[in-house]
């Protein structure tokens, strides 16, 4: 596997971000930049800027992946 690097100062405005992930996220995102010769990086990169959001500014499919309900599953017996 033949990584590209980024150029060093080819980033606009770079920010360093401290995110916590599940394993198997890393492992994906892992396999899928090296399947493309890319870091990590540029692939999340690639990723935030191809997202497909709507009017609000929200990922396409977020609101039905992650339901909002209006009470808590309480049990009342």
């Amino acid at each position: 596997m033949n990584i590209q690097p980024r150029q060093r100062g080819s980033l606009v405005d770079p920010r360093r971000l401290g995110l916590w992930v599940e394993r198997s996220a890393d492992e994906r995102l892992t396999a899928m930049a090296g399947s493309v010769g890319a870091t990590k990086s540029a692939l999340m990169q690639w990723l935030i800027e191809q997202a497909d959001v709507d009017a609000a500014g929200r990922p396409r499919g977020w609101d039905s992946d992650h339901p909002r309900a209006e009470e808590l599953p309480l049990d009342s017996q």
